[in-house]
């Protein structure tokens, strides 16, 4: 009688964890959701639907977030090792899964699940036993670029800056607290350097950064400012933040920024940010080059007028797009 009972035992034990991942996969297959449309949903009572969720809010697999429920970030973890994957391959171009394994600190066979399933998606490609990050996030950026506003307009005027100029003329948004290159045009003098469209770097040590942080209040430059610090690059980087709230007035004043080799050693860099609509900052434009050309009056008055006088004209131009 007493192995009858504890076969009861074992089958109550089953059902009831059963139970309990269906409310889950009911939970993951909405965005968010509350007790009475899951105990529609799974066909139980409010009572039962609320005790397995409260073991599952225990166990850190489903979040209440105002009198709702909603799956725990942890069951979101997966996402971490994709994303992991494919910055690994960003750096390393082509890879092998025990090569990936190695820079993520992942199981070889962990990895090669997930680039398995990456394939399928048409997200990565494979070559005989590698792997690389595939032309679908060719389509991704693309649309993410064009979908910034005024992408098209501000192309336009990056060319005209780099034709005039001669030199290179960068365009850049503010990102998650950085600086990000969306587009660069090189002029017949233009210097070949490492922007790459995409690069995200700080903005404090930049004529790009410094433009877009002059338009934004106090407020978001301190945050950006205790999020990402001010590590230096060259000896002329700003480095301490009173200095740096200094240079942003300054900006302010004239309308410009300028980058005295303080991101690169030998580079100058002209840039003004680009606000639209009702005060909107879009982001900011630039010409770069060398000091030597870039002094006198080039740098008092030839590209500065030249730099805002395109960021003018993107404004303008964005009130009838």
């Amino acid at each position: 009688m007493a192995e009858d009972h504890d076969d009861d035992d074992d089958r109550h034990t089953v059902q009831t964890a059963q139970t309990t991942f269906r409310v889950l996969d009911a939970v993951r297959a909405r965005e968010q959701a509350g007790v009475t449309e899951l105990a529609a949903a799974l066909d139980m009572s409010k009572s039962a639907v609320h005790r397995h969720l409260a073991t599952l809010v225990a166990e850190d697999r489903v979040e209440k977030h105002d009198g709702e429920y909603r799956r725990a970030l942890r069951e979101t973890a997966g996402a971490d090792v994709v994303f992991e994957i494919v910055e690994v391959l960003k750096e390393l171009g082509r890879a092998t899964p025990a090569e990936v394994a190695t820079a993520v600190d992942r199981s070889e066979r962990t990895v090669s699940h997930y680039l398995s399933w990456l394939e399928t998606k048409q997200y990565v490609t494979r070559q005989g036993e590698t792997y690389q990050n595939g032309l679908r996030f060719l389509d991704i950026g693309e649309r993410v670029k064009h979908g910034t506003g005024i992408f098209d307009i501000a192309v336009e005027q990056v060319d005209a800056l780099a034709e005039e100029s001669g030199e290179l003329a960068l365009l850049s948004v503010l990102e998650h607290g950085q600086n990000v290159l969306l587009y660069k045009s090189s002029g017949a003098d233009a210097i070949q350097t490492s922007h790459e469209i995409g690069l995200r770097e700080p903005l404090h040590c930049s004529g790009l950064g410094k433009s877009i942080l002059s338009a934004l209040p106090r407020e978001r430059v301190e945050q950006i400012v205790d999020e990402h610090g001010l590590p230096a690059f060259t000896e002329n980087t700003i480095t301490d933040r009173e200095e740096l709230f200094a240079e942003l007035d300054r900006t302010r004043d004239r309308g410009f920024a300028i980058d005295d080799e303080e991101a690169k050693p030998g580079i100058r860099c002209i840039a003004a940010p680009v606000v639209i609509g009702d005060g909107k900052l879009y982001g900011a434009v630039s010409i770069t080059a060398p000091e030597s050309r870039i002094h006198g009056e080039r740098l008092e008055e030839t590209l500065p007028e030249a730099v805002t006088g395109a960021a003018n004209v993107i404004e303008v131009n964005s009130i009838y797009v």
